[in-house]
């Protein structure tokens, strides 16, 4: 008599994970192993070295900003240089929109600055940057607008701070922790950041009367709205950033943290932007010579 043919054995159950103390006393034993700390005295001696590499970095890049600086004034010198009747409705009235114009060649602005900004950034003068501590750039940096007397604000100069800190020295990633802009003081009339908007409204009374007309200043998209604003960990999103979405932010928490984290980034790669490339090289982004050539890689359809 045959025998039945056996079952075959039942595929075994993986074995389970260590739980999270087991893992932590794991690595705990391990540095405390006497070769990791020998080769953990090794990475410090490196660390101390790589932070004497930074100071020199730091203390180079001063003195040649020494160098560039007059250089910057030249440029402005030349931009202003003219007459005082020339001078009128223009920040650069030796070479009009110079900066607008320049601005608007930078794939980062070229979508930021609306039709109604144009006339307020006709009147920018320069642009220029410093370190928000002299003795260390890994802590930030300012930029300064700087406008000539215009109808549309009172300001001077505006400002855009960026304030960040090393993430970990062993990546070299800095976190934008703040960024703190100029509140802008628009004169009456004049502030491009809203729309007036004219809403028809029932008359009051007894007696049915003519619906009037009520004009109502509603926010819009504007560079001076999503540029010189204030971003700062654990702070509610921007007004602008719900206009994006709609008016309604994120219920999941994590969900709006990414978008907070979003916009801080994309805030400080623009701002290092203007920093490295538009205000040193500014003439060649009026020209568009510094812009990135467009891709031509289109569809064409087929011949057939």
């Amino acid at each position: 008599k045959k025998t039945a043919p056996q079952p075959e054995e039942a595929a075994k159950a993986p074995e389970p994970e260590p739980k999270k103390e087991e893992k932590e006393e794991k690595e705990e034993e391990e540095e405390d192993l006497p070769i990791v700390k020998e080769l953990k005295a090794v990475d410090d001696k490196y660390l101390a070295i790589e932070r004497e590499y930074e100071k020199a970095v730091n203390e180079l890049d001063k003195k040649y900003d020494e160098r560039r600086a007059p250089l910057l004034e030249e440029r402005l010198k030349v931009l202003t240089r003219t007459t005082e009747e020339e001078a009128t409705g223009t920040g650069t009235p030796a070479l009009r929109s110079f900066w607008l114009k320049a601005m608007k060649h930078l794939p980062q602005l070229e979508d930021q600055i609306f039709q109604w900004d144009e006339p307020v950034l006709e009147y920018l003068r320069d642009i220029t940057r410093e370190n928000v501590d002299p003795e260390d750039q890994q802590k930030g940096f300012k930029l300064s607008f700087h406008f000539a007397e215009n109808p549309y604000f009172t300001n001077e100069v505006l400002h855009k701070e960026y304030y960040t800190q090393e993430e970990s020295p062993y990546t070299g990633d800095i976190d934008t922790t703040e960024i703190k802009a100029t509140e802008i003081d628009w004169k009456p009339g004049k502030d491009v950041t809203v729309e007036v908007v004219k809403k028809k409204v029932k008359g009051g009374g007894a007696k049915k009367q003519k619906q009037k007309n009520k004009e109502t200043s509603e926010p819009r998209e504007s560079f001076f709205r999503t540029f010189f604003r204030n971003l700062k960990k654990g702070d509610d999103l921007p007004e602008d950033a719900l206009m994006q979405m709609g008016g309604e932010e994120d219920s999941d928490d994590e969900g709006g943290d990414e978008l907070m984290q979003s916009l801080f980034e994309m805030d400080y790669d623009l701002g290092s932007c203007i920093k490295d490339c538009l205000i040193p090289f500014a003439v060649r982004w009026y020209t568009g010579e510094a812009a990135p050539e467009e891709d031509d890689d289109e569809d064409d359809g087929d011949d057939d």
